[in-house]
């Protein structure tokens, strides 16, 4: 692996983890949410469409960085030397 696939595979690990934090957050909401009115629907509503706003975030992701990801880092257990 070079430095340039190396590169775009942790720049795709960083987009990764920063839209799963901010879900995360925004379940969290959704919970307290459900927490402070008991309310069922608030909950399901929250999860529904945390699921609408995320899951374009996270295809548009795979589309981006689909190919970094592919690219396999060396390992000891390789022997391509």
């Amino acid at each position: 692996m070079n430095m340039l696939d190396n590169q775009k595979r942790k720049d795709a690990i960083k987009g990764l983890i920063n839209i799963a934090i901010i879900e995360g957050f925004v379940l969290m909401a959704v919970v307290g949410v459900y927490l402070y009115t008991g309310k069922l629907i608030h909950l399901v509503g929250g999860v529904i469409g945390s699921t609408v706003i995320f899951a374009p975030m996270f295809l548009r992701w795979s589309r981006a960085h689909g190919e970094a990801m592919k690219v396999r880092p060396n390992s000891a257990g390789n022997s391509d030397v």
